[in-house]
């Protein structure tokens, strides 16, 4: 081919294609949908850390199994019943501690032997009422065990709480494929394909009420939880005609 033809070659115009032409050459649209849900909480999730230390094995277990059976009768005065304590995790390991030491003009550390601590991490779970939850608050925190406290507020229904979430998503992207399409003169066909990769969404809302609990006086707190928010993405392909 000569040098004229390739410059000719080039030069060519293809037939110009109009924004409706563009959509039906291509003869679909991808829609990216978030869906939200926003809920106030209805459950309360009651965690509660116990911890012994010895420095024997066995008295270190005996201890934890006292401060055990004390926080059970805590909760059982404060209207729960016994079995509503859940064990989530229990383990006794080794403490240590450096101590310092010099060999020659060096600072060294070593490792010495402090006892076995027992742990026994435990949660309650129950419909959120202020006045049962400050029972249980006031109740627990005056138990002699001591106990480290959490609270959790979450959502009773979370798969009617996630349902909401891609109903929402789904809304969304129709809606914003059907602006598109309308703005381009084209209109919005039959749905093709749905990609979705679903993924746990946390919807706890987690406040610390107190690291060390001893005796208090007994308090009224008045609880307003947080509206739990969540969102989600969800895509979406449809023909265009």
């Amino acid at each position: 081919m000569t040098e004229e033809n390739m410059t000719a070659e080039k030069n060519i115009v293809p037939e110009e294609i109009s924004e409706k032409n563009f959509w039906e050459e291509k003869g679909r649209i991808r829609i990216k949908g978030i869906g939200r849900a926003a809920q106030t909480p209805d459950l309360v999730v009651l965690s509660l850390t116990l911890t012994a230390q010895n420095k024997e094995y066995s008295a270190a277990v005996k201890i934890g199994s006292q401060q055990l059976e004390m926080l059970r009768e805590a909760i059982v005065e404060a209207g729960f019943k016994a079995d509503n304590l859940k064990t989530v995790n229990f383990n006794v390991r080794s403490i240590y501690e450096n101590e310092e030491y010099r060999e020659g003009n060096s600072k060294r550390y070593r490792q010495i032997f402090i006892g076995f601590e027992c742990r026994h991490d435990l949660k309650m779970t129950f419909d959120f009422d202020n006045k049962k939850l400050n029972a249980a608050v006031d109740t627990i925190a005056s138990c002699l065990s001591q106990p480290k406290i959490s609270i959790a507020f979450t959502i009773k229904d979370i798969d009617a709480f996630n349902d909401e979430i891609l109903r929402s998503a789904a809304r969304d992207a129709r809606r914003k494929a059907r602006i598109l399409c309308t703005a381009s003169k084209v209109k919005l066909g039959k749905l093709l394909d749905i990609n979705y990769s679903w993924t746990e969404i946390d919807i706890r809302r987690e406040q610390i009420i107190c690291e060390e609990c001893a005796a208090v006086e007994k308090n009224s707190f008045d609880f307003q939880p947080e509206e739990i928010k969540a969102s989600d993405t969800v895509e979406f392909l449809w023909e265009i005609e």
